[in-house]
């Protein structure tokens, strides 16, 4: 027997009734909801003060817009040095005071392999996160290419086993910089990085300074990282950061050099980065400040952030 013939308009009509129905009951017909705007998370790094104390730079995570502060040492800024110096508890005080938190360590120096103290510490203030740079080059490391590359960063990041374990131990992140080793100056370097760190606790702090000042080149490599992307720098080599003008040095800011960072910031954006980011540059010699107030500093961080965040809108 034939079946009975459906006129167009009774199709379209129950057609139209089953997707109501579809859609109330969050069906796949459902229309999804619209993805809230993308929102950077600012972290503000210390060693752009230089040395100022660190008293006078706590209160500036909140003027910056930022949800927390990267604490540097060393010759780059020495507020962990400051910190130690005036004690744990009177520092977790000074933060209490400003509402403040620490958000992440930076350890160049000493590096992952001794950075267990420097975790310990962190965490008691809030942090969760370690930056350095990657070791095991050596002579004719940044010659690499292809499979040599390949395994000689393999090689590297079996090295760094034991920080590895130690900081999933202590639940603290780690981000490694594309920095401080010739294995990593070759942008082909850090998909080859991302693929031999199989620990979902460490990743890579993406440093565009240290690269080819290629927009769509660095977009694509941010885009590549996904989730092994755990920090950004918001940072650009300009005209370098060596002795000149302090005019100059400050081309290495987001906004003031030449680099368009809106491909970057269009992965950022597609990949919902949720990771830190940092309003970067080195002022030199190291160790001072790059403006000689810390309200001044941060007026010129501000000026960056502005920048990121109209780019960020349009990316």
């Amino acid at each position: 027997m034939s079946s009975p013939r459906v006129s167009r308009r009774d199709f379209l009509r129950v057609s139209a009734g089953a997707a109501v129905t579809a859609a109330v009951a969050g069906g796949p017909l459902a229309a999804a909801p619209a993805p809230s705007a993308f929102k950077f998370r600012f972290v503000l790094s210390t060693n752009l003060y230089g040395c100022l104390p660190i008293a006078d730079i706590v209160p500036e995570m909140h003027r910056t817009g930022s949800a927390g502060l990267d604490i540097w040492a060393g010759r780059w800024g020495n507020q962990r040095e400051q910190v130690d110096a005036l004690g744990h508890d009177k520092f977790a005080a000074m933060l209490q005071q400003h509402k403040a938190t620490v958000a992440t360590y930076t350890c160049m120096d000493p590096g992952f392999m001794k950075a267990e103290p420097h975790m310990r510490a962190m965490k008691k203030f809030g942090g969760d996160m370690v930056i350095a740079g990657f070791g095991g080059g050596g002579p004719g490391a940044k010659d690499l290419r292809g499979d040599a590359l390949r395994k000689a960063i393999r090689a590297a990041v079996e090295k760094m086993k034991p920080a590895i374990d130690k900081a999933g131990a202590l639940g603290v992140k780690l981000a490694i910089e594309n920095h401080l080793n010739g294995l990593l100056e070759p942008p082909e370097s850090l998909n080859m990085l991302a693929d031999a760190l199989p620990d979902k606790h460490v990743g890579i702090a993406f440093a565009p300074f240290h690269l080819p000042q290629d927009p769509v080149l660095l977009g694509k490599l941010v885009g590549d990282l996904g989730e092994k992307l755990f920090y950004y720098y918001a940072w650009q080599n300009g005209d370098g950061s060596g002795n000149i003008p302090q005019d100059v040095q400050k081309k290495q800011m987001p906004g003031v050099g030449p680099l368009d960072f809106k491909p970057m910031l269009a992965a950022l954006k597609r990949n919902r980065f949720n990771g830190w980011t940092s309003i970067f540059m080195h002022p030199t010699p190291r160790g001072s400040p790059l403006h000689p107030t810390a309200p001044e500093v941060s007026a010129q961080i501000n000026r960056s952030r502005e920048y990121l965040e109209r780019t960020m809108a349009n990316a």
